[in-house]
């Protein structure tokens, strides 16, 4: 055989193991860009549960919080206006935007400050304190008056007066008697 045979069949060689690379470079790339998307579909299924689980143990449970506190059809206006003024930290506590720092509130009786929450002493607290004007008629039980509000729990039918039973009831007329 001569020389150049020899490195014909040389080339022939490389070109055959160059063949078979290119192939397993094909598959291992093939390979990779699957493990990509199986990899993406796994983290897009992680942040729907993360994004569930905040869900149901925070955000619902702030909300039913809010809808006891709050008088009726309140509790989002409550919960943006407390939002506005403050930022919401580890374990709901609320943070000036101000200045950074956890807020609290000195109690009149004990004359210590204390941090302040996102719960129902909390919130009370903001309002009791008037740090928020604009909550205290979003709260129920506030005793806040005017607008048609009845304030302090009183409500309109214990304020009528009634007639006895045998006696016919006058018929009202656009809400009045």
């Amino acid at each position: 055989m001569t020389e150049v045979e020899q490195l014909r069949e040389e080339i022939e060689k490389l070109k055959a193991k160059n063949g078979q690379l290119l192939d397993e470079k094909r598959k291992v790339k093939a390979a990779n860009e699957s493990a990509m998307e199986e990899l993406e579909q796994i983290r897009k299924e992680r942040d729907e549960a993360k994004a569930e689980l905040h869900r149901l143990t925070v955000e619902l449970p702030r909300q039913n919080m809010l809808e006891e506190i709050a008088m009726p059809e309140m509790a989002e206006t409550l919960f943006r206006e407390i939002t506005h003024h403050y930022d919401i930290g580890e374990g709901d506590a609320l943070i000036d935007k101000a200045t950074g720092e956890a807020l609290q509130i000195e109690i009149p009786d004990k004359g210590e400050r204390v941090p302040v929450k996102l719960d129902h002493e909390g919130i009370k607290r903001i309002a009791e304190s008037k740090l928020i004007p604009s909550i205290r008629a979003m709260i129920k039980g506030s005793g806040a008056t005017g607008g048609g509000a009845t304030g302090g729990g009183t409500s309109t039918a214990a304020t009528q007066t009634s007639k006895p039973a045998g006696q016919p009831q006058p018929t009202r007329r656009f809400g009045l008697s």
